[in-house]
């Protein structure tokens, strides 16, 4: 076939998927013998002897410095190529952009509909395989992969996998959109390095964002993971002609349960995977649809030039804030209940310091009890855990510890001067656990939970710390997983894994890799983490003055760092439990959180701070 030339655009600064996509295009459209060229130099559509097409048009039109008369221009002699959900505000930016195109393209039939429910003429792009998409070698030595934008509900469907894969070699990958996502973005593959990803996935998982729009098949997800091979598991969907569940891919609605079967069936796994390559390849393949769709979008006339409209605007305010806005009413009062904590937490500590004084001739005073092997140990890591009112929990949390494999260790428990009998239950849980090594550390006075970790670092005898809440757990195999992360990068500061939320509610923590603009916008890595003992010292220990000392330590911790050039590094694996306790979620930290960002933009002001 030979024809007019195709010309794929997408922007240059929108999302890194997208880009995926218009390549896909550019190389299936060479398939079909045209003249094909990628355009993503910051250009626009100008030349209405080619086809133009415009991949994702909601990023295209609206991150581009265009003016709305050439927003119109361009849309006019294009093709835009939709990718986004019907019902969610890209979907709507994307039908702006494009009210002066004759056509519409968009990979799910789904956004057909909806397209033609406007009064636009619109097709359907079959996405299918190219044969970059191939990795070239299949290896197979992850069991489950998970790649997908952080939502609400998939934190929570993920949460619940933990105790059917936290002994599995996994792969899950979250990611944030408060900026587009761009090639190089921590823990996000493009391209090559994604298809080599799901060359070593057995299994894909597919979980839907939100339970508003269930069913969307992830055309361009489905794709990439079926050429290599993958096994693809998701939930019901629809719109998925001509791939059929149970050959091309597993359609469940209750995943656990069919993931342990797969699991377990290795021979299941790599029958559907052989399917759905077959199927995507060689008989499903994007040129053949394209070379269908071709020849009529070359013969479909321009639109007759009209009234020029408001894009720019429109798609602004259709995009609204990408969160809700600050909670800034009140600041004075807020400011005088922050304040107020501060003097009444202030005022305890006086009291038990001058009280440790007068039993302990000190307000440092601390008092230490060991294990039997204590002594003799030589550990690898030393896992600190704070503890200050969970006389009901610690015990659970020592246990968690104490069952970890493949590493030597020892537990150093501080004690912050609690209320409840909780020193008393450590002190019979290590007379009755001799074998661990372990040692009670008791503060006289209670002095903060910064304090408290320091205090840990302090008597931590290896080189590895690992920081635990005396509420929350770890699997077996976490303290060797964040070990052996540290030994293969030993330029990181410490090492943290996703987190899987259990009690009160079901979600994940720390799911993300380090990223210091993200982190600047939001904590989003808890305190649970392994961090080297050096880079502790070298950072200074834990702050927990002033407003830091509700629970802001170990953010400032991770900022401080990250302005010295240290880093952490992220075990996309869910080796720890957060505990969620009833009303954990809502705290008066919350009510003084803008004065915390301030005091850290203080502390910190050369950090790529989002703009207030």
């Amino acid at each position: 076939m030979t024809g007019r030339p195709l010309e794929v655009f997408v922007a240059p600064r929108g999302n890194a998927f997208m880009r995926d996509i218009a390549a896909w295009i550019v190389e299936a459209g060479a398939e079909t013998g045209r003249p094909a060229r990628l355009r993503d130099d910051g250009g626009h559509p100008t030349d209405p002897a080619a086809i133009n097409l415009v991949v994702a048009p909601h990023e295209f039109f609206l991150l581009g410095d265009l003016d709305d008369a050439t927003i119109h221009r361009s849309a006019a002699i294009s093709v835009p190529v939709c990718t986004e959900q019907p019902g969610t505000r890209w979907f709507d930016i994307g039908a702006i952009a494009t009210q002066a195109s004759s056509v519409t393209l968009d990979i799910n039939r789904h956004g057909v509909a909806a397209f033609r429910e406007l009064g636009r003429e619109a097709r359907h792009l079959q996405l299918g395989g190219v044969p970059s998409m191939r990795a070239a070698e299949i290896r197979r030595d992850l069991d489950v992969v998970f790649l997908g934008g952080d939502t609400e509900r998939r934190r929570r469907e993920l949460g619940r996998l933990a105790p059917l894969l936290w002994d599995r070699e996994v792969d899950i990958r979250v990611f944030s959109f408060h900026a587009p996502v761009r090639d190089g973005s921590p823990g996000l593959v493009f391209g090559h390095a994604k298809y080599e990803l799901m060359a070593r996935a057995r299994i894909l998982l597919n979980l839907h964002r939100d339970d508003t729009r269930p069913g969307y098949f992830e055309w361009a997800r489905m794709v990439e993971a079926m050429a290599n091979g993958c096994c693809v598991v998701t939930e019901p969907v629809s719109d998925h002609a001509p791939f059929e569940a149970g050959v091309h891919f597993v359609e469940t609605d209750d995943v656990p349960s069919t993931l342990a079967t797969l699991l377990d069936d290795r021979a299941r796994c790599e029958e559907i995977g052989a399917n759905a390559r077959r199927a995507v390849l060689d008989q499903h393949p994007l040129a053949d649809r394209l070379g269908e769709l071709l020849p009529e979008l070359e013969s479909t006339p321009a639109r007759e030039p009209g009234r020029v409209r408001r894009y720019r605007s429109r798609m602004v305010r259709a995009e609204g804030p990408p969160l809700l806005p600050a909670f800034r009413s009140q600041l004075p009062f807020r400011r005088r209940v922050l304040d107020a904590m501060i003097a009444e937490t202030e005022h305890g500590r006086r009291i038990e310091r001058a009280l440790a004084r007068v039993r302990h001739r000190s307000p440092a005073h601390v008092t230490i009890e060991r294990s039997a092997s204590y002594d003799a140990a030589e550990p690898s890591v030393s896992v600190v855990v704070t503890l200050y009112d969970y006389a009901d929990l610690v015990a659970e949390t020592l246990d968690s510890v104490a069952a970890s494999e493949g590493i030597d260790l020892e537990i150093l428990v501080v004690d912050d001067h609690s209320r409840d009998e909780g020193r008393d239950v450590v002190v019979d849980y290590l007379r009755r656990h001799a074998h661990v090594p372990m040692a009670l550390v008791g503060h006289a006075a209670n002095q903060g939970l910064a304090a408290a970790r320091n205090t840990g670092f302090a008597h931590a005898r290896a080189d590895l710390v690992m920081v635990m809440d005396a509420d929350n757990l770890v699997y077996p195999n976490a303290l060797r997983r964040l070990t052996d992360a540290l030994d293969r990068d030993p330029g990181a500061a410490f090492a943290y894994s996703t987190l899987a939320e259990f009690g009160a509610e079901t979600g994940l923590r720390s799911a993300m890799a380090w990223n210091v603009e993200r982190l600047c916008h939001s904590n989003y890595i808890d305190a649970q983490a392994m961090i080297r003992r050096d880079a502790w010292q070298r950072a200074g220990g834990y702050r927990g003055d002033g407003e830091l000392m509700f629970g802001w330590e170990d953010w400032e911790l991770w900022l401080r760092l990250a302005a010295a050039g240290e880093r952490g590094v992220h075990v996309p694996q869910m080796s720890g439990r957060y505990r969620v306790r009833a009303g954990s979620m809502v705290s008066t930290t919350n009510l003084v959180g803008d004065f915390i960002h301030e005091r850290l933009r203080e502390l910190h002001p050369d950090l790529p701070w989002p703009a207030p």
